[in-house]
């Protein structure tokens, strides 16, 4: 069998783009959507990852998250008009550029507040187009503090003040998105459906610190969740890479989500 290809949004930065930087380390060939190409090379160098790595491992294409053809050029394994497509996806594509308001009780928004779900639908149209016949697996790092209706909350409690005053637009995207993921699976049949499966990442607030290593990093499901104030971006990145990315995720996580914190 050929190796497997992992696709990466949203991987400039943050938690999606340490999962890039430790799948290339591992030896597996990467795909990668990006606005600005240099960049995300910059990024990874200073995350270890060797130039030499880059070169034979890294397929950079440039664009945008909400362009159809853009998309369907970083799923497909080649770049000519024939799938097989990715094996697996990872998507941290999420809104970065915080906007004041004079609302007190909205006091941030986001230059582009629905940037997730409307990347999101262009990543399912495109493959529903492609039409591959071996569907990826979309992982999609989403966050805390939007349980599912009637799960159990998932953050702490000063937290359930804090999150809908400050992240309110934030959370509705990605909750939207979420909801949009659950509706593909339950109301299409098989042969219609863009993927396999999902699973949310849900961690809880992201820091930039030092790693200290999966012994330190709690998991949890919807029904159970861990409630932690929050968790370095870099162990996020691996927790991802170990068990999701370079092995099949377990049974209960399909379709569902994993909350993860300190």
């Amino acid at each position: 069998m050929a190796p497997s290809t992992i696709a990466f949004f949203g991987a400039t930065g943050d938690s999606a783009g340490h999962c890039l930087a430790q799948t290339l380390i591992s030896g597996l060939n990467c795909r990668a959507l990006a606005r600005t190409p240099s960049k995300l090379t910059a990024s990874l160098l200073n995350k270890g990852v060797p130039s030499s790595i880059l070169d034979h491992h890294l397929t950079i294409i440039q664009g945008d998250a909400k362009d159809l053809e853009t998309v369907k050029r970083v799923l497909r394994t080649n770049d000519g008009e024939k799938t097989p497509v990715v094996d697996k996806i990872v998507s941290g594509i999420g809104g970065t550029q915080l906007v004041f308001t004079w609302n007190p009780f909205r006091p941030f928004t986001l230059s582009d507040p629905k940037i997730c779900q409307e990347a999101g639908a262009t990543l399912l149209r495109a493959l529903q187009e492609l039409r591959p016949a071996t569907k990826p697996m979309l992982i999609n790092i989403s966050t805390t503090g939007i349980p599912p209706k009637g799960m159990p909350r998932d953050v702490p409690w000063p937290y359930v003040v804090l999150y809908p005053w400050l992240g309110h637009v934030m959370h509705e995207d990605k909750r939207v998105l979420q909801g949009r993921l659950a509706e593909h699976m339950a109301d299409l049949p098989e042969g219609e459906r863009g993927i396999r499966g999902y699973v949310n990442v849900k961690p809880s607030i992201l820091m930039s610190g030092e790693a200290k290593g999966m012994q330190a990093v709690r998991q949890g499901v919807d029904e159970k969740p861990e409630v932690g104030y929050w968790i370095n971006r870099v162990d996020v990145g691996a927790w991802i890479t170990k068990n999701l990315v370079k092995s099949e995720e377990r049974l209960e996580w399909r379709n569902k989500s994993v909350t993860l914190t300190y």
